[in-house]
């Protein structure tokens, strides 16, 4: 029987649910893919269990209820957790072996791997990813494969990407809740680039910018291996919330002036002395008038702010001057007007939206890089368990 999995993302503005399946030859395909707006989270965490659980409850209904008109009467059991906030961190750390007998065998290889996954981890901390870089012998770095080199002392770089235990412990509390069992943590930037990057952009030097509603992450790619990763409590919420207290407006009126009217960049192929419509709170209110010019200046300010941020950060850690393949954008902000242009003048690289290259199903979708993180996380469960049976192990359980 042909595997089957699910992954959710309980985002900071929306909930997303999507179901994969192995096709003939080894590809993958999302066969369903749900979203609604979600409650009880803020900056990527949860902060209300009955509201979350609610979120996920809904977005499973509405997969079952996709699933009924197409005549399949499957109910998911369990999903992969996609997550993401400024509670995930990613730490460099080195594994050490002694070679025996001065030439390097499996033995060694073994031995420093699992040096390497020995870094300290406190108790509130759970481990995302171990992602290895490069191996080091003696003073020979870079290397790749050191099986036969001859040396004395074998070091394994490695990066622990990991995250705030309490938050995904809510996530399984809300998901509970709500009758589904969450399995493995992923961090969603990484399932992210999994699902936009190519080989050439990983080798040449490539930063993927995941935007999100209550924080924006990143992972930088050099020589074909992560090389960082982080995560800004910054995120389109941020940009809402700046429109709705400079032009006095309600949230809901802020998030629509944002979606249909916002621009990173200030006057860019529009006129900026043009005025845009808000409309009425309710229809006893009457709609009034910002200025395009200072609309788009609170946009830009926020967004600068945010990439400065991030800059700054790849400065401090000598990356910046390595993104030759410039950045590629995900997330549900990824096509907010000018952030391209932006991003070419604040980071001189060039810059691209990421639509999932490497699943099926997604060539419908108005918006397929706000799925990247999903198809990510569907495109791992398939990497790592295609062996496996549906009723088998791991997937026991996944439908009812």
């Amino acid at each position: 029987m042909t595997n089957i999995y699910a992954a959710i993302e309980i985002g900071t503005t929306r909930t997303v649910l999507a179901v994969g399946e192995a096709e003939t030859g080894g590809r993958l395909a999302l066969t369903r893919h749900a979203e609604i707006p979600s409650a009880g989270v803020k900056k990527s965490q949860i902060v209300n269990i009955d509201q979350a659980t609610q979120s996920v409850r809904s977005v499973l209904r509405e997969i079952e209820r996709r699933q009924g008109e197409s005549g399949d009467k499957l109910t998911i059991g369990n999903a992969f957790l996609v997550i993401t906030g400024q509670h995930v961190k990613a730490d460099p750390f080195q594994g050490v072996a002694q070679v025996e007998g001065g030439k390097v065998g499996v033995d060694d290889i073994e031995e420093v791997v699992e040096s390497s996954r020995g870094m300290p981890m406190p108790n509130d901390r759970e481990t995302l990813d171990v992602v290895d870089q490069f191996y080091r012998l003696d003073s020979l770095v870079g290397i790749t494969s050191p099986k036969g080199l001859s040396g004395r002392v074998l070091k394994l770089d490695v990066l622990h990407i990991h995250a705030d235990a309490n938050r995904i412990k809510d996530a399984h509390t809300a998901a509970d809740a709500a009758h589904l069992e969450l399995r493995d943590p992923l961090f969603a930037v990484t399932c992210a680039a999994d699902a936009v990057l190519s080989d050439a952009e990983r080798r040449d030097g490539v930063m993927v910018l995941d935007l999100g509603g209550g924080s924006t992450g990143y992972a930088v790619y050099d020589g074909g291996r992560i090389a960082t990763a982080n995560v800004f409590g910054v995120g389109g919420d941020h940009v809402t919330n700046d429109i709705a207290y400079a032009f006095q407006t309600t949230q809901a009126q802020a998030e629509e002036l944002k979606r249909r009217e916002a621009s990173a960049v200030v006057g860019q192929d529009r006129d900026a002395s043009a005025r845009v419509k808000i409309p009425g709170a309710s229809a006893l209110v009457e709609a009034k008038t910002v200025s395009r010019h200072a609309l788009e200046t609170v946009v830009n300010l926020r967004m600068k702010e945010m990439l400065t941020m991030i800059r700054q950060d790849l400065e401090a850690r000598d990356l910046l001057h390595r993104l030759n393949a410039g950045v590629v954008l995900t997330g549900g902000g990824a096509a907010m007007r000018g952030l391209e242009q932006l991003l070419q003048r604040e980071f001189g690289v060039p810059v691209r939206i990421g639509r999932p290259e490497y699943v099926d199903g997604l060539t419908d979708e108005d918006k397929p890089w706000s799925f990247a993180a999903v198809a990510g996380a569907l495109m791992f469960a398939h990497s790592h368990y295609e062996r496996k049976s549906l009723f088998d192990g791991f997937f026991k359980g996944l439908f009812k």
